[in-house]
């Protein structure tokens, strides 16, 4: 899902057509889509069917992405098993590879669902694809490529792979820190859901060399360590510059950051949990310097977080919602998150994110107002990457709304909602009453004083919570709108017709969309 401008144009992506067909359950409903008034019951009732029905459609379609198992690979001998493809699409433009960071976030989302429900019958085949996916994972570590080798650790930079499991040599831009960090993120968090049912992981004394999880983590190095690995490779590399998560800009960058930021942080925690201390030791170092670090993405002249360091460009940049979204620690973890999706800088971001995107898309602003004017109100809009993309999905022109990004826009809003109801209290401060201000609705807003805190008794609290609810719904009904008839997602809708374009059935769309559908799930437990 990205461009990279010398000395040629790549992408990625995901997709996939049906072979699993697994129940997901619904919730209660708590919001409709901005052209939903709220006396309609029955359009916002199928605003939720939609959401239910759009959620299975999502997994089947990204699980026909990987295998084993997947519709779109299954059947190839050339792709080999733990692969999930960035999309079937093999020509304008040709997603036929298996990137180490999208297959890391994607495997992420298989492993919230192998975690919320690990004896039913989707687990199992779950717990299949992920094992095949770490052990693949070691194989692509040692396999020698033009960023480096195993031996040195460089070579862990290399950004994707042919699917059959070999290195790809032609030109890109590498390295990419990112990947390493979030593979383990991935497998770090399949530790600790099978260890749940499995709960002599962490006190085995000498697991076997042929044991699942001694392949996972050993303190041993170098070892057929997974994880221990890429925490190596982050440690001593975070301070230097790479290629961001577009593959367009070398650089340090905010989204790689995070992740690293995350990686350290829960591999502390993992590596003292086999008894590795030395290495416990220098990750939470490498960590404390992490933090620092960045807390400089903040541009306070700028009012906002920056993607990219030292750039020419803007800043605002979907990459910022999505590092803070996957660099937020996982349930469980000490420390205080850094950045996380309620941080009053990552609001701010957002806000001017959405309100260029209504502006600079013609698709914006033909949506239907529900009521009125909207000012500098804060609603759901097609969200694209950054103000200046040039990336059309096939060549270099102009940039359009991507369905991973306003999808991320609708999470953000969510796991704000639910951070608040689990608070009890909304703070206002300087810098974030401009942002919650423009959640309001201009005919029935109370007023929001800066410095005050409110209750979540009082009113302005919950008219906040509300708003943020149905702020997010209004990013998911700009999803609705755009999916095909079938509910397939690509990598991005038409700036002016509204029409699917770039590469088909893009995995990290439908990804995006289950988690923000997750997000939106957890805030209605909230009611």
């Amino acid at each position: 899902m990205r461009l990279r401008l010398f000395p040629s144009i790549y992408f990625l992506c995901f997709s996939v057509p049906y072979s699993f067909a697994f129940s997901i359950p619904s919730v209660p409903s708590f919001a409709a889509a901005k052209h939903l008034p709220h006396n309609q019951e029955p359009l916002r009732e199928a605003f939720d069917g939609w959401i239910d029905r759009e959620e299975r459609i999502s997994l089947d379609r990204l699980l026909a992405n990987v295998k084993p198992g997947g519709a779109n690979v299954q059947g190839n001998k050339d792709v080999v098993d733990g692969t999930v493809i960035a999309s079937p699409s093999k020509e304008a433009p040709d997603y036929w590879y298996q990137w180490v960071r999208d297959a890391a976030i994607t495997t992420n989302t298989l492993v919230d669902l192998y975690a919320d429900s690990p004896s039913s019958q989707l687990s199992s085949s779950l717990q299949n694809i992920l094992t095949a996916y770490a052990r693949l994972q070691a194989d692509l570590q040692r396999t020698p490529n033009p960023s480096g080798t195993f031996n040195d650790l460089q070579g862990l930079g290399e950004p994707k792979f042919y699917v059959n499991g070999s290195a790809f040599t032609d030109s890109w831009g590498r390295p990419q820190r990112d990947g390493p960090a979030l593979r383990a993120i991935t497998l770090m968090r399949y530790l600790r859901a099978y260890n749940a049912s499995h709960p002599t992981l962490w006190s085995s004394a000498s697991p076997g060399p042929e044991s699942f999880y001694s392949m996972l983590y050993t303190a041993e190095f170098p070892a057929r360590s997974i994880i221990k690995a890429d925490l190596e490779y982050v440690s001593h590399f975070w301070n230097h510059t790479s290629f961001d998560l577009w593959e367009e800009v070398d650089g340090m960058h905010f989204f790689t950051a995070m992740i690293q930021l995350r990686a350290l942080r829960e591999g502390t925690h993992v590596a003292r949990a086999f008894g590795d201390e030395g290495a416990a030791r220098w990750y939470s170092e490498q960590a404390g310097y992490l933090e620092r670090f960045v807390r400089r993405f903040w541009n306070k002249d700028k009012g906002r977080l920056v993607a990219t360091l030292w750039s020419r460009r803007s800043g605002l940049d979907c990459a910022v919602l999505l590092g803070s979204l996957h660099g937020l620690p996982a349930a469980g973890e000490q420390e205080e998150p850094v950045f996380p999706p309620w941080a009053d800088e990552v609001l701010d971001s957002l806000m001017g994110l959405a309100r260029d995107m209504g502006k600079r898309f013609p698709i914006n602003t033909l949506a239907p107002r529900g009521d009125g004017d909207s000012g500098n109100r804060l609603e759901g809009v097609g969200i694209g990457r950054y103000p200046e993309d040039v990336y059309d999905g096939y060549g270099t022109s102009v940039g359009h709304p991507w369905f991973l990004c306003t999808s991320s826009a609708a999470e953000i809003l969510y796991r704000t909602a639910s951070h608040l109801s689990a608070t009890g209290s909304l703070t206002t401060t300087p810098l974030n009453v401009d942002f919650y201000a423009a959640l309001l609705p201009p005919s029935s807003s109370p007023d929001l004083f800066v410095n005050t805190t409110y209750a979540a008794a009082e009113e302005p609290f919950k008219t906040v919570v509300e708003r943020l609810r149905h702020v997010g719904d209004e990013f998911l009904e700009v999803v609705k709108t755009h999916v095909d008839s079938e509910g397939s997602m690509s990598e991005q809708f038409d700036r002016e017709t509204g029409f699917l374009r770039g590469a088909t059935d893009l995995t990290w769309s439908y990804g995006a969309f289950l988690q923000a559908v997750k997000a939106r799930n957890k805030a209605a437990g909230w009611l």
